[in-house]
């Protein structure tokens, strides 16, 4: 067996490929319409955080985390789907969950005291079109999900945020 060679750690690089992370969402903002920067509601060494309006009180929320470790940045996309109300709340989260078995490429979270419907991806790899697929899986799904959830409850309408 040969001499292993030995390197001086100054002469080793990291060199990272791929979309910017940061670019790819601020693309996907872009292309929604809106202003990366203005959206923007928090920004950290390690996190970025916008919120984007879908009109009324709604937001989506993208985060993206792990700037600091490329290989486990994730991007999170989330919006609201209603507010957990005190009363009752064990037979609205129980209807919740089984509603959310319907759910495609998507996931229904509680978050504080609301139902959230998100995805959260693996930013290497990932292109503006995956980010766009993944919000319109949100937002087409989020109507049935509020009228599924109220109508397994046989409410007029959910508290929503």
């Amino acid at each position: 067996m040969g001499k292993v060679k030995k390197f001086a750690a100054v002469n080793i690089r990291k060199i990272t490929g791929g979309k910017d992370p940061v670019r790819l969402v601020e693309e996907f903002i872009l292309r929604r319409g809106f202003d990366p920067d203005e959206c923007q509601k928090e920004k950290n060494p390690d996190s970025i955080r916008w919120m984007l309006s879908l009109g009324g009180d709604e937001e989506l929320e993208v985060l993206l985390e792990g700037l600091k470790r490329p290989q486990e940045t994730t991007i999170y996309m989330g919006v609201n789907v209603a507010a957990v109300p005190l009363r009752s709340s064990h037979d609205f989260l129980v209807a919740a969950l089984e509603i959310a078995d319907g759910l495609v490429g998507i996931k229904v979270s509680l978050v504080g005291h609301y139902l959230v419907l998100s995805a959260t991806l693996g930013a290497a790899g990932i292109s503006v079109e995956d980010l766009d697929y993944h919000y319109r899986l949100i937002t087409a799904q989020q109507s049935w999900f509020r009228e599924a959830l109220a109508e397994e409850l046989g409410w007029a309408e959910l508290p929503i945020a």
